[in-house]
């Protein structure tokens, strides 16, 4: 149909102009230069529309031809060139000006383009191209206003068009005004029901605003429309995560992997799904099966991630073992190690293992903060310093480092030391979450300046909202304060972000205790028994426990 179209505009322009002999020439290359073209031989197509050219030196149309042509063969110089020919001598060739404003567009010289596609549409106010390609320009530039009102200047005539209903919507989505982006969005579908952009959109829409029900029937009508749409199958599996749907989401990446079968990433993914069910058979299996598609650190680490939670410590050590020690990886790698020896009691093994690495890894300040892990799981406070110590010489302005050797100094037993330590902290930060915590803390432990205290509590919490640590401090200041009933609702909210926490359980006891609600007060001793692992503070809550038992008794 094109063809016919573009021979017949070419004989109406050309016939008066030439003779019958320059004529027949003329449109004998024309011809053989757009089959050529169409057949994607575009140098031989440059031949016969220049011959062409040649023939008949004044045809808007030929030039128009040979400058598309030049276009596609990335000579945009060339095709400016000859539009701009084409243009002065028909300034208002539709054809021309189009292909004038893509140049212009592709140059990035918008403001060109959009004078050209406006022209276009002077000319013929119904150009619906003109129109969408104008959008286009406004949506690339984020003008999502402007891009809106052109598109709508579609609707207006042709209130039926899908393409201009669907970018409406997806702009107002763009602009986060979720209730009109649905209102046109579902225009749309009225219109197209199975139009699966429309449909990818309003589902997206309806998960930001936290209706999953919703758009898990858009996500599964997509997928209903077409199984083998990837977008849709990976959004509902995201979703399936986040309700911790894991079967669902398995299942979902299982038919992501059918769909793609190179795509690693896939199995990566159903494996550490699997890891979070504590599947760790099943975990192992999918990321060997990664591995033997692509040799990946991060996918080795997984790998010995799982077989740590199985229990089997020496294969965990082995699959770490086996990454380069120059890979980016490595430090990952070296970190589970630490948390390996830790589990498996092997402190010393870990402490000569992560040492050796000294040496060629002296500027990284997380071998001696892993040292440091080893040393305090053995309570050796001493070395443990010693070693953030080093680590503080590679990174003398880096707080958490110097945070925690306050830390170490309050576990060995010197407070003066370790509040000293966070003290100095705060002169290089007043606003360090933890060294407000920690004083704050150490204040409400002494029963003294409890309004300081709360203030710096409350000043730590404002940091870091979540954190059950700060959260439980702030209820001890309270129940140092007397205020039993605002102490309790802080620790309760505390024990729900952190329930194997020792001292929080230990906290709850007391709070209940002091309630006189002893049967409350013992389950809580006996639960912080059960977690406390430093012998003196499990006897103590333990001799809490008795007098408990005691006073029930009573």
């Amino acid at each position: 149909m094109r063809i016919k179209t573009v021979v017949i505009s070419f004989l109406v322009l050309i016939g008066t102009q030439l003779n019958a002999a320059t004529l027949s020439d003329s449109i004998w290359f024309f011809l053989h230069g757009y089959i050529s073209e169409s057949r994607g031989e575009y140098n031989d197509a440059l031949e016969y529309y220049s011959k062409a050219l040649k023939g008949n030196p004044g045809s808007a149309e030929i030039r128009t031809s040979l400058a598309a042509l030049y276009v596609k063969k990335g000579d945009l110089t060339k095709g400016e060139e000859l539009l701009t020919e084409a243009l002065a001598i028909s300034p208002d060739n539709r054809t021309a000006l189009m292909f004038m404003a893509g140049v212009q567009a592709a140059k990035g010289i918008t403001y060109r383009a959009k004078e050209l596609y406006e022209k276009c549409i002077e000319l013929n106010p119904e150009d619906t191209e003109a129109y969408m390609y104008l959008g286009s320009i406004y949506i690339g530039e984020k003008r999502y206003d402007a891009a809106i009102s052109i598109y709508e200047k579609i609707v207006a005539y042709d209130d039926d068009n899908v393409i201009a209903l669907y970018y409406i919507g997806r702009l107002y989505g763009e602009k986060k005004d979720y209730s009109k982006a649905k209102q046109y969005l579902a225009k749309t579908l009225e219109i197209k029901p199975n139009f699966s952009p429309a449909l990818l959109d309003i589902a997206t829409i309806y998960e930001i605003e936290g209706d999953l029900k919703k758009a898990i029937e858009y996500y599964q009508l997509i997928i209903a429309n077409d199984p083998t749409d990837k977008k849709a199958r990976s959004r509902l599996a995201t979703i399936f995560i986040r309700q911790k749907e894991y079967d669902k989401a398995i299942g979902e990446f299982e038919k992501l992997s059918d769909l793609d079968r190179h795509d690693i990433s896939l199995r990566v993914r159903i494996g550490l799904l699997y890891y979070e069910k504590g599947r760790y058979d099943d975990a192992i299996r999918e990321f060997n099966l990664a591995l033997s598609n692509k040799n990946d650190d991060t996918i080795r680490i997984y790998l010995a991630m799982s077989w740590r939670e199985k229990g089997d410590m020496k294969k965990a050590l082995e699959e770490l073992n086996k990454i380069n020690p120059r890979s980016e990886e490595f430090l990952m790698a070296l970190k589970q190690m630490t948390l390996i020896y830790i589990k498996s009691g092997t402190i010393d093994e870990g402490i000569r293992t992560i040492s050796k690495y000294l040496p060629e890894m002296q500027k990284k300040p997380e071998l001696y903060i892993l040292i440091s892990m080893l040393y305090e799981e053995k309570n050796d406070y001493d070395n443990g310093i010693k070693a953030l110590e080093e680590a503080r010489k590679i990174e003398p302005d880096n707080l958490d480092i110097f945070y925690q050797i306050g830390m170490l100094h309050e576990k060995k037993g010197d407070s003066e030391k370790a509040l000293a330590v966070m003290k100095d902290v705060l002169v290089k930060d007043p606003d360090f979450p933890n060294a407000l915590n920690f004083i704050g803390y150490s204040l409400a432990e002494k029963g003294a300046q409890l309004d300081e205290a709360e203030e710096m509590i409350r000043r730590a919490l404002a940091k870091r909202p979540e954190d059950g640590y700060i959260i439980d401090s702030l209820g001890w200041v309270y129940f140092k304060k007397g205020n039993y009933k605002a102490a309790l609702e802080e620790i309760q909210k505390a024990s729900i972000l952190m329930p194997e926490d020792a001292t929080i359980q230990e906290h709850l006891g007391d709070i209940y205790s002091a309630l006189h609600d002893y049967a409350r007060a013992a389950q809580h001793y006996e639960r912080s028994v059960s977690l406390e692992k430093d012998p003196a503070k499990k006897n103590s809550v333990q001799e809490k426990l008795d007098l408990i038992k005691g006073k029930k008794k009573k």
